[in-house]
């Protein structure tokens, strides 16, 4: 050893209550130093003064000592045997329904919440081309800073239809006749 050994490891040598392999590594270190030696041979001393004291004056005579020791050891059966009972009835649940539960909703929320996701708007561009619209006062053509527009007559609800071909469409009937005027953008 390359320390001195703690005074409670030399008491359970003294003793002789320490392990095998304990003894034989606290053995050799003893037989090499001298201070721990004095140490172990005044714990030998002490458990021998108190040994001899116990047998001198005994307050309960031997009989009572072995029906003692016979109801102890009875008493460590039971309950050993008690707990091996309760041990064996004590049911383990791999399965939880209640924390299954509360994963298969948080499962949904986030499902439903990614599904449901609307992206936020994006706003549009300014149009660099020309743009043709269809407004309430007629058809307009706009191309930078400059507009052409294609007025509707007064009073007259014009019917504008609008095609994904770029084509827009505004009819409405005067007192003379129907008026139809078209504008394609190509």
């Amino acid at each position: 050893m390359k320390t001195h050994p703690t005074e409670t490891e030399l008491a359970l040598f003294a003793g002789g209550d320490c392990g095998t392999f304990s003894r034989f590594i606290l053995n050799r270190h003893i037989k090499g130093c001298e201070e721990c030696l004095a140490v172990v041979s005044e714990f030998t001393e002490l458990r021998g003064k108190f040994s001899t004291r116990a047998n001198v004056r005994p307050e309960i005579p031997d009989a009572e000592w072995n029906r003692l020791a016979s109801e102890m050891r009875a008493n460590i059966h039971l309950g050993l045997e008690a707990g091996a009972c309760v041990a064996a009835r004590v049911p383990v649940r791999i399965w939880n329904p209640r924390l299954t539960a509360v994963f298969a909703s948080l499962l949904f929320l986030v499902g439903a919440g990614l599904m449901l996701h609307v992206p936020p708007p994006v706003p549009l561009a300014e149009a660099t081309g020309p743009v043709v619209e269809s407004t309430g006062s007629g058809l307009e053509l706009r191309t930078g800073d400059g507009s052409l527009t294609l007025l509707n007559h007064r009073g007259s609800v014009p019917e504008q239809t609008a095609s994904a071909q770029g084509v827009i469409r505004s009819s409405y009937i005067d007192a003379g006749g129907v008026t139809i005027n078209s504008v394609y953008l190509e």
